[in-house]
């Protein structure tokens, strides 16, 4: 009975001497582990832009990096997050690195790809804006406007496309004749067409590169002393008077129904303070333009793209007047009016 109770007392202590055999010879150790995804910044892709011109501009084009004041600029974004969309909180434009306007959650209308994001996933990681930017009055000269997103613990990323506008540039034009003189026409009399001697020259002398819409009107030339032509003492310019402009290749031949010759005069439009001008884009007629400006016609050519004057461009006119049968006596008092519409 001894004997089976040490045989047993053996056995234990073999199973001890085993266990501690196998602890001793284990070396245990740990290392944290830390995964980090956040390196990755949010990107901004930019996939409509359009500016709303104001003024006479009904075409809504706008040939130069150049904004007025209350005019707006849209921008629409995509917002690519990898962390996941929920991590976007919010976009604003910025202006000359000032904060400008609170960009808009967009849920409808958008695209399926933007620029290098491949398929849009707005179940997963991506956000659409809207950003409507007011052109305020006290911006001026060339400024930097972009995109910064903020995700939801305040962190501002920038977005990599900027633009450079000139804000509310000043419009400005010289006009006067080649020989800085009155408008002076060759000998004639009654019955007789008589060329001008010298021409007026326009030249668009705007800020940050503005084009302008051009137009041209007149008075009626009024008698001094006795007169008569060929009723009253007055030549009235719709009736008797012609212009002819050009400008490079702009002329009044170029109508919109195809090129004609050069050799085309056009009636003169009579000045009127009362007169609108707030449409430079019409329907086309064969009889004339259905849009003028304070009276005064579009030149060289027809509006709304052949009567443009490109930033430090120069445009000439000269001038046909016919005198009517009767006509006696000398007339002056006119005056021609040019009146430059930013585009």
């Amino acid at each position: 009975m001894k004997n089976e109770t040490y045989a047993l007392l053996a056995g234990i202590l073999v199973v001890i001497l085993s266990a501690n055999l196998v602890a001793a010879d284990v070396a245990t150790g740990d290392i944290s582990v830390i995964a980090d995804p956040s390196v990755k910044d949010p990107k901004i892709c930019v996939y409509e832009r359009d500016i709303s011109p104001d003024g006479i501009n009904n075409c809504n084009a706008r040939f130069g990096q150049y904004a007025f004041t209350g005019e707006m600029m849209e921008y629409e974004i995509i917002v690519r997050d990898l962390l996941g969309w929920e991590n976007i909180g919010f976009v604003k434009m910025r202006v000359d690195g000032g904060e400008e306007v609170l960009c808009n959650p967009e849920m409808e209308g958008v695209p399926t790809t933007c620029n290098g994001l491949d398929e849009l996933d707005f179940e997963d990681t991506d956000r659409a804006f809207e950003c409507w930017l007011t052109v305020e009055p006290d911006w001026y000269g060339e400024l930097e406007i972009e995109f910064t997103v903020y995700d939801v613990n305040n962190i501002a990323t920038n977005g990599v496309h900027k633009e450079t506008w000139f804000f509310n540039p000043a419009i400005s034009i010289d006009v006067a004749t080649n020989d800085e003189g009155p408008i002076m026409f060759e000998e004639g009399g009654p019955g007789d067409c008589v060329h001008s001697l010298n021409r007026v020259q326009i030249r668009n002398m705007g800020e940050g590169g503005v084009n302008l819409w051009i137009y041209l009107a007149g008075t009626d030339l009024y008698g001094i002393g006795a007169a008569k032509c060929p009723y009253s003492n007055v030549i009235d310019i719709e009736d008797n008077m012609l212009f002819r402009a050009w400008s490079g290749t702009e002329q009044p031949g170029q109508l919109p129904f195809g090129n004609g010759d050069f050799d085309i005069w056009v009636d003169m439009g009579e000045y009127d303070e009362n007169a609108p001008c707030d449409d430079a884009c019409y329907m086309y007629t064969q009889t004339g333009p259905l849009v003028t400006c304070y009276g005064g016609k579009p030149i060289p050519g027809w509006a709304p793209y052949d009567n443009i004057l490109t930033n430090g461009g120069l445009m000439e006119v000269e001038f046909k007047l016919c005198y009517p049968i009767p006509c006696i006596g000398q007339f002056t008092s006119g005056q021609i009016f040019v009146f430059g519409k930013a585009i």
